[in-house]
Formats: structure tokens, C-alpha cells, sequence
């Protein structure tokens, strides 16, 4: 994923699937706080569920997230 792609999902909830350390693909639902650079790691999605890597990113999609009443 590219920084210029990843800033479109800044302040959205997405549904993030994305390879872990070993390969293995996660998938997750996660509100992007922003994007930025974070050092020996790169260019990261900065979210509620911590740091994510973009070259780690195989999917990214935003989902509508119900509030509770």
C-alpha cells in the first residue's frame, strides 16, 4: 500500500488484513488515527490497535460501524 493510498483512511474505521512476522494473514477491524513514518519500521497506518506496516498491508477496506444507542 502506498503512504498516498493510506491517507485516504485517515478517521475511518477499516477492516485491515495484513501479514504478520512469520507470513500468517490477520485480519482485523481498526480506526486509522493517521499515517505516518516510524522509525525501523517505515511507513506505517497509526491505529487503535497499534502500528500496522504498510509494505505488511495485503487488503485495506473502509466498513460502517453501527453506534451504539
Amino acid at each position: 500500500m502506498l503512504i498516498s493510498d493510506a491517507k485516504g483512511f485517515v478517521g475511518q474505521w477499516v477492516e485491515v488484513v495484513y501479514k504478520d512476522r512469520v507470513g500468517a494473514e490477520v485480519v482485523d477491524t481498526a480506526e486509522v488515527f493517521d499515517v505516518n513514518f516510524v522509525p525501523l519500521y517505515g511507513p506505517c497506518l497509526i491505529t487503535d490497535i497499534g502500528e500496522i506496516r504498510l509494505d505488511r498491508v495485503v487488503a485495506c477496506v473502509m466498513v460502517v460501524r453501527n453506534k451504539a444507542s
